[in-house]
């Protein structure tokens, strides 16, 4: 569960932050989506102690715009356990899946009132995979809200470590945060790409993008991004779809510890030219483990110049006429 410890840590480093100022063998990744939700948002004000919620209290606070209360209880969804390694007559057993509600409020205006998530309003399926934990606040800033999901099969690491982003129109999306443990830094350059591309794509402040700078890069890099004179991507992309696409390359395999860990991040800037790939150099300092170096972006797709092919079987066509040069007599007696 070394993928759950990782997010585990930064959930509480997030919302320090916020408040001063994954295994996935054997399974294809669910498909980050856009969801444009049947949203509550009221211009009226409401005491939120006054919606009654099920289940367990998650988190009930307020912070900064945000009012915030979430629950989980248990659902009429029954997940039958039975490994991927196990035989069609193994033994199995059964869990009660849960559903996390949601109370949420922006500027003391309703954006959802007791609204309920479900493991396939995350992964798309319900029945395999068990909403294990859910409803915590990742992060909190201006312009959106992200609450922390892990979806597995019981009694395994196989599944998903996810966010859901909630904007203040009450228009929500899903984010995989999957990362690869194993390799030493590679699930900072996942968990800041995550929070990078989707806080620019909800048009977050600066004083807020210098807040994720802070918790993932050096004070360096901190400085040239704040100040506009380094860039993680170009301007002019789908920030969304970048993420949805990005791909870390580990450019030192597993070796460790190192000095430092490279990195070359591989994602598609634009959902309409499926055929561009951009990419970016990256890499994290093996002692304080921030991000201490980007390089530019450059494309990563090269079209080359296709040249006609000479048949191996055809002599070169050596008269002036066709190179330009005077052929040179040669005295077969000497």
């Amino acid at each position: 569960m070394r993928n759950l410890i990782w997010i585990t840590v930064l959930i509480i480093s997030a919302i320090a932050v916020a408040c001063t100022g994954k295994g996935k063998t054997g399974y294809v990744s669910p498909q980050p989506q856009t969801l444009a939700e049947d949203s509550v948002f009221e211009d009226s004000v409401i005491d939120i102690a006054s919606i009654e919620m099920k289940g367990r209290v998650i988190e009930d606070t307020v912070i900064g715009h945000w009012t915030v209360k979430t629950t989980k209880d248990s659902n009429n969804v029954v997940v039958v356990v039975k490994h991927y390694w196990y035989k069609e007559d193994s033994p199995y057993w059964t869990v009660r899946d849960s559903s996390v509600f949601v109370t949420l409020l922006y500027d003391n205006k309703v954006v959802y009132s007791n609204k309920e998530i479900r493991t396939k309003d995350l992964t798309g399926t319900e029945g395999e995979f068990e909403m294990h934990t859910g409803g915590y606040i990742h992060w909190v800033s201006d312009s959106a809200i992200y609450l922390y999901f892990g979806c597995f099969i019981p009694d395994s690491d196989i599944g998903w470590d996810l966010l859901y982003q909630i904007l203040p129109d009450g228009t929500s999306n899903i984010i995989d945060m999957y990362c690869d443990p194993a390799a030493e830094g590679n699930c900072v350059i996942a968990y800041f790409l995550a929070m990078y591309l989707n806080e620019m794509a909800a048009h977050s402040s600066a004083a807020d993008m210098k807040r994720v700078f802070d918790l993932y890069c050096t004070n360096e890099i901190t400085d040239q991004l704040c100040a506009g004179t380094l860039q993680v991507v170009p301007d002019d992309i789908d920030f969304r779809y970048a993420n949805q696409t990005t791909n870390i390359d580990n450019l030192d395999g597993y070796k460790c510890p190192l000095e430092n860990y490279s990195f070359k991040v591989k994602f598609k800037p634009d959902p309409n030219n499926k055929n561009r790939t951009d990419s970016v150099y990256m890499e994290v300092d093996g002692k304080s483990y921030k991000i201490s170096k980007i390089d530019k972006v450059f494309p990563d797709t090269i079209i080359k110049e296709v040249l006609p092919l000479i048949p191996i079987d055809t002599e070169p066509d050596t008269t002036e006429s066709a190179t330009g040069l005077v052929p040179i007599a040669v005295d077969d007696a000497n």
